[in-house]
């Protein structure tokens, strides 16, 4: 039989676009095929959320309908061969969209694969990859809030990981550096032993001259019965995704401000940064508990900030979960502490510097289960900035895993 294609306005396609679209049908019907060495597989997550929000310190309430309320949606391609002897060759290329807008990305300017773009080799050792992967932060930051990677809502990580809210002199900047990925990566991840899994992670900064310009970690998890525990600790000095900076990289950046003047003094921003953190939980059946603590210290580039102040900040995270009707109910709470220290008075030659800024998040959801692969879910969460009225954003949505 002989197809005639047609574009929408019924006039016959091009022979360029009748190619694209068997290559397209091709490359459907490869990633679909599995065979006794190798396996090519199409995944992702499509979430998709409609609600009212308003974080602390914005200037009013903004109704939405946004992507990666539970999880950052993404889509891509993974890979496995099977070379024998128990050695497997392994490749991942996902990405992140947006599909409120069909947006590629996370924001505007990310990249095409900013998720995962890497390829490496499984065995007894265990796994090393090379490229765009995990940071060290990631695993143990999901893994034990109840909120798991909702970049949306899970107090944790709208405090350390997103640029949401406001406090006075600034839009709230994220407290760890980094991001949740790293490129031009090498990731060594160790076999399970005994439920302890430990990885090592070392990002090259790819500027000539400045060798010392990298990020380096380690983590680990582990797992017995009903416990769970992770750790790490990184060292930040070049962003993420994309880092063109030759010189040193502003990792993060606080301003001070002035509650009698109005005034502002923006810090220069930090040049490095090192994390750690701990957290764990536990299963009780009727609940499973969490607690979570971190740390960052920022370096300051040498002059007279780094000379009169020292910027730090933590956060410490509680929350449950718990089993109800066929789905979890999830409650989390989370307080950051961002302090530039220092005598204020003798440096800047005036009182009434409010150097030390708190934020408080708490978040209460429900995550029903309609099938193995699709779920709806709500959640109400409250926000307190320092110094800035509270906010109140509330958000139902669905998600599908495919």
């Amino acid at each position: 039989m002989k197809i005639r294609m047609r574009d929408r306005r019924g006039a016959p396609a091009r022979s360029s676009r009748r190619l694209r679209g068997i290559f397209g049908l091709l490359a459907l019907s490869a990633a679909s095929c599995a065979y006794a060495d190798s396996s090519v597989q199409i995944a992702g997550v499509v979430d998709t959320y409609a609600g009212s929000l308003k974080r602390s310190g914005e200037a009013g309430r903004t109704g939405v309908v946004n992507s990666s309320g539970m999880t950052t949606s993404w889509w891509g391609f993974r890979g496995v061969e099977d070379l024998g002897g128990g050695l497997k060759a392994q490749f991942n290329l996902t990405g992140f969209f947006r599909p409120d807008n069909g947006g590629a990305g996370r924001y505007d300017a990310d990249t095409l694969f900013s998720r995962d773009a890497n390829v490496g080799l499984t065995g007894a050792f265990g796994r090393v990859s090379l490229g765009r992967d995990l940071a060290p932060n990631f695993i143990p930051s999901v893994s034990l809030n109840p909120f798991g990677g909702s970049f949306a809502f899970a107090p944790l990580l709208v405090q350390t990981q997103a640029s949401t809210g406001y406090m006075r002199g600034q839009k709230w900047a994220a407290t760890e550096a980094g991001d949740t990925g790293w490129s031009n990566e090498i990731m060594y991840v160790t076999p399970n032993l005994g439920g302890l899994v430990a990885s090592a992670f070392y990002q090259f900064g790819e500027r000539t001259g400045n060798a010392g310009k990298n990020n380096i970690v380690v983590n680990a998890m582990y797992n017995s019965g009903p416990a769970a525990f992770g750790a790490y600790y990184q060292r930040v000095k070049v962003n993420n995704p994309v880092d063109n900076a030759a010189g040193d990289s502003g990792v993060f950046a606080f301003t001070p401000y002035n509650s009698q003047t109005g005034a502002t003094y923006k810090l220069t921003p930090a040049r490095e940064q090192g994390t750690w953190f701990v957290g764990g939980a536990y299963d009780l059946r009727l609940a499973r508990l969490f607690a979570t603590y971190q740390h960052s210290s920022n370096e300051l580039p040498d002059g007279f900030d780094s000379a009169h102040f020292k910027l730090q900040s933590s956060t410490l995270q509680l929350g449950a979960s718990a089993p109800l009707m066929q789905g979890t109910a999830m409650l989390s709470w989370a307080r950051t502490t961002v302090k530039a220290g220092g005598d204020y008075r003798a440096s800047l030659g005036s009182d009434g510097w409010q150097s030390t800024v708190r934020r408080d998040t708490v978040s209460l959801g429900y995550d029903y289960l309609l099938s193995k692969r699709t779920d709806l879910y709500a959640v109400a969460m409250y926000d307190k900035i320092t110094d800035q009225a509270g906010g109140t954003s509330l958000a139902v949505g669905a998600r599908h895993k495919f």
